[in-house]
C-alpha cells in the first residue's frame, strides 16, 4: 500500500467492501467505493481522518421490497418467496 494514494472499489459484496475499507483505514489511504444493489446506487468517498469509513455507515432498512427489485433484480431468497406468494 505504500505506493498507493487512493483505492477505487466496485466490488460485488459487502464482505469484500468491508475488508478493503479496513485495509484503507489501517493504511491511511483514501477510498472511493461505488456499487449497486438492485435499482439503488451508491458512491462514498472515504478520506482518512476527515470522513467516516464505509464500515461506519449503514443504510436504514427498507420497510418493503420494491416491485422493481422483485421483478428485475431479485438478490435474496426472501425476494423469491415474496414473488412466489404474489404470483400464486
Amino acid at each position: 500500500y505504500k505506493n498507493v494514494h487512493i483505492v477505487l472499489n466496485a466490488l460485488d459484496n459487502v464482505d469484500a467492501r468491508l475488508y478493503m475499507d479496513a485495509q484503507c483505514v489501517a493504511n491511511k489511504k483514501a477510498l472511493v467505493d461505488a456499487g449497486t444493489l438492485g435499482s439503488k446506487g451508491n458512491v462514498q468517498v472515504v478520506v482518512p481522518n476527515l470522513s467516516e469509513s464505509y464500515a461506519s455507515s449503514a443504510d436504514p432498512p427498507d420497510p418493503a421490497i420494491p416491485v422493481c427489485t422483485l421483478k428485475n433484480f431479485p438478490y435474496s431468497i426472501s425476494h423469491t418467496i415474496h414473488w412466489g406468494r404474489d404470483l400464486f
